[in-house]
């Protein structure tokens, strides 16, 4: 095999630099040669470093961290040979680095990243320091990715010049023949101690292994090394252990070499000055397994700052939805994120208003954001305006897992499937349908399998249990299956178990039925001869009473029909539409920011894509795991140029542009507006200044209609089904005439004007 620093250089500049070759830095390379970039990987010790240097023998779970409940992401062949069973820790690293050289992933090992510059034409100059050659190089790259990991090792805060001290163990015989010296109190520290004691002996060195460490006791020795290190501490009797020393200066010897001196004693005695006792080792002979350090100064050199932010002011690092940091395209992954980060869309934003996003501190996790972040730089070299975030996972992982849990029989009284429908050893089949556990964020994190017959979900005993819940029951929901499908029951949880109503989609409610909107409650009532809902607050006090007919009235914080409460910030101004049709109630969310609720009281069927809340855990049901979810959440952001009045053309061009070039005129203002080749007239019109305020972008909530005045030829694409819905009940507009201006894309001139509701 080739060493990995001898691969071809990729061509220049490189679309991907990345920073750290573990799992995450190892998936962002392999998925992005799979979909055709250029990579290059720097890591100033060695690949997968940090699973080199777990205690020995040590086995590799899938399952570590969650991971059971989290699926390998898929991509090509290369992606595919990163998934992995129960592995021997070197063995996954002998196996990986293999795939370096099979693949020829260029890897510059023995390269450290020591700053960063952006250029004028976006791409960045990155400078490597080669711990090889001890000189410094440059690389030049599109995109930059730091998967550094948990941070760099930590150095020593003392006089002197360090460098030279090693900070992992590489070869036990370079120590032989002279006194050698190890700081730290962690496993590596140990296991050093051992092979350099053991590598002594066997040659015949009378000179022994100093072991320093700044703790009152002797480290605890894992079960793993008790017995090597026995050996060794006792039969080859190497080995001399100083508690409460550390290191104190680096200094140049009368034979110009640099030493580092260790103090191991201190003794203070009256009247006169404290006595040092120090040790001295040339510091080749020193290995300093002293931790790891998050490299804050050197993120600070590049521009990215840790925050003291979110509900809990914690300090964490700062990323958008793409791991991209507040310099573009400067991306983190890996466990430089691990346990938790903030995400926003706005750096410049308060950051306590910014998203406390829970991370995964497992080589699945690292993974996903490596096939993530690659297919994010993929889209954007490619020119995309809307980035798709989807990380497709491992089918048959999926379709292999099964629910370890005994079932609990559903009963017919309950408004569940009738027991005679769940058919004995059902629970032991492979499930079919899974719930993904979404955090407050809207970040899919874990996956639980559905048992074909009743999964439990509480506080604690249940098939999907969370002690830490207080808001739940011991024994809170359930979800049970039949021939019919999957339905959602409520077992006598104190705080209810709710239903999120599709955006977009109309849900069919009954008398007495609850509905919760921001904190508003609205209970439904069919008892009279005409419908109507009754509208409470949060402390539980009766605000208003309103009927409900054939056509749709839309309620929210500022609302066209009915203002629920224009304090409640939780509301959005148009939140959800109410109808009634063949006499049965129909309520469609309008894509609203926070949902509207259906409190569940008898069984409910589940749809493939529905939202579950029960006590303060958020699911999504899915019928289809492999498949990407349509939750009526955003999945990706649009990135468009920001659209330009016509006028505001360069002097040089000297002239308004080419009339039949996609433009909007606005009748009421008389202003004509340019519109970018993926705008709406919507986004065009919120990006000029014309009023508009839409609320949802997706032609549901109705908040942006206009009326063609000419150019209907030049509107592009035809009018789809849900917005002549959301026209017809919602605006009580004729579709074709009238259009929605978050819907319309135009390719010549159009003139509109704006319908006031």
């Amino acid at each position: 095999m080739a060493e990995l620093s001898e691969l071809s250089e990729p061509a220049k500049p490189v679309d991907i630099l990345i920073a750290g070759g573990g799992p995450a830095g190892t998936a962002v390379a392999f998925r992005a040669r799979e979909l055709g970039m250029s990579v290059l990987v720097v890591d100033y010790d060695d690949l997968m470093k940090r699973i080199r240097d777990y205690a020995k023998d040590k086995l590799i779970l899938p399952s570590f961290g969650g991971g059971d409940q989290m699926c390998f992401p898929v991509g090509g062949d290369m992606i595919s040979c990163l998934h992995f069973d129960p592995i021997d820790k070197d063995d996954m690293c002998a196996r990986w680095k293999a795939l370096y050289s099979e693949h020829e992933i260029p890897a510059n090992v023995g390269a450290e990243l020591t700053a960063l510059e952006c250029l004028e034409n976006g791409n960045y100059s990155a400078t490597l320091w080669n711990h090889r050659t001890l000189e410094s190089e440059t690389c030049e790259a599109r995109h930059v990715v730091l998967a550094l990991g948990r941070g760099v090792p930590r150095r020593f805060d003392i006089p002197g010049n360090t460098d030279g001290i090693a900070y992992r163990l590489s070869e036990p015989e370079k120590y032989v023949g002279r006194p050698a010296c190890v700081i730290g109190g962690g496993t590596s520290a140990a296991e050093a101690v051992i092979a350099i004691s053991d590598a002594k002996d066997q040659a015949g060195d009378p000179t022994s292994v100093y072991w320093s460490y700044r703790g009152d006791k002797m480290p605890r020795i894992s079960k793993a090394l008790a017995g090597a290190f026995f050996s060794a501490y006792v039969g080859n009797g190497n080995i001399r252990y100083f508690r409460r020393s550390e290191p104190v200066a680096i200094f140049v010897g009368d034979d110009r070499e640099e030493y580092l001196a260790i103090r191991i004693d201190r003794r203070q005695m009256e009247n006169r000055p404290s006595e040092l006792t120090m040790l001295e080792f040339p510091k080749e002979q020193c290995i300093a397994s002293i931790g790891e350090d998050i490299p804050e100064a050197l993120l600070n050199s590049f521009g990215i700052h840790m925050v003291i932010g979110g509900a809990k002011s914690r300090k964490r690092m700062v990323v958008n939805l793409y791991l991209e940091t507040c310099q573009p395209n400067l991306y983190l992954v890996g466990d430089l994120l691990s346990q938790a980060y903030f995400e926003t869309e706005d750096f410049e934003a308060a950051p306590e208003g910014f998203r406390e996003v829970k991370h995964r501190g497992n080589i699945k996790s690292a993974l996903r954001d490596g096939v993530l972040v690659a297919q994010v730089i993929r889209q954007r070299l490619d020119g995309r305006t809307e980035i798709d975030i989807t990380v497709a996972e491992a089918e048959a992982e999926v379709a292999a897992q099964k629910s370890s849990k005994a079932p609990v029989p559903g009963t017919a009284e309950s408004g569940g499937p009738p027991p005679e429908s769940l058919e004995a050893g059902r629970e032991d089949e492979p499930a079919a349908a899974i719930l993904i556990r979404v955090l407050p964020t809207g970040v899919q994190e874990d996956e639980f399998l559905l048992a074909k017959a009743v999964t439990t979900i509480g506080r604690g005993g249940c098939d999907l249990s969370f002690p830490n819940d207080s808001t739940l029951s011991d024994i809170h929901a359930s979800v049970s299956h039949s021939e019919e499908g999957y339905f959602l029951r409520d077992d006598g949880g104190a705080t209810g178990v709710f239903l999120r109503a599709p955006a977009g989609r109309k849900l069919e409610v009954g008398d007495r039925d609850l509905v919760r909107v921001g904190r508003q409650f609205l209970l439904f009532s069919v008892a009279s001869a005409t419908a109507e809902l009754i509208h409470y607050n949060a402390a539980g006090k009766e605000l208003g009473r309103h009927p409900i007919g054939a056509r749709a009235i839309v309620l929210g914080r500022d609302a066209p029909d009915v203002t629920l409460d224009a304090e409640d910030t939780t509301l959005s101004r148009r939140h959800l539409a109410v109808s009634v049709e063949n006499g049965k109630i129909q309520i469609k969310d309008l894509k609203s920011v926070n949902g509207s609720y259906l409190k569940v009281r008898t069984a409910r069927r589940l749809e493939h894509g529905d939202r579950i809340r029960i006590g303060q855990q958020s699911f999504i049901f899915s019928e289809r795991p492999a498949a990407a979810l349509d939750d009526g959440l955003e999945t990706s952001v649009p990135v468009r140029p920001a659209s330009k009045p016509v006028q505001a053309e360069t002097e040089s061009a000297g002239k308004v542009q080419d009339a039949q070039s996609p433009a909007v005129t606005f009748r009421d203002s008389g202003e004509t507006i340019a519109l970018a080749a993926d705008d709406t007239v919507c986004e065009a019109a919120e990006a000029s200044g014309v009023g508009i305020t839409a609320e949802c972008h997706s032609g549901i909530c109705g908040s942006d209609p206009i009326r063609i005045l000419s150019g209907a030829e030049n509107l592009v694409g035809e009018i789809s089904d849900q917005e002549r819905e959301t026209l017809e009940e919602i605006c009580e507009l004729e579709p074709g005439p009238c259009r929605l201006a978050c819907m319309v894309r135009v390719r010549g001139a159009v003139e509109v004007e704006l319908i006031r509701k």
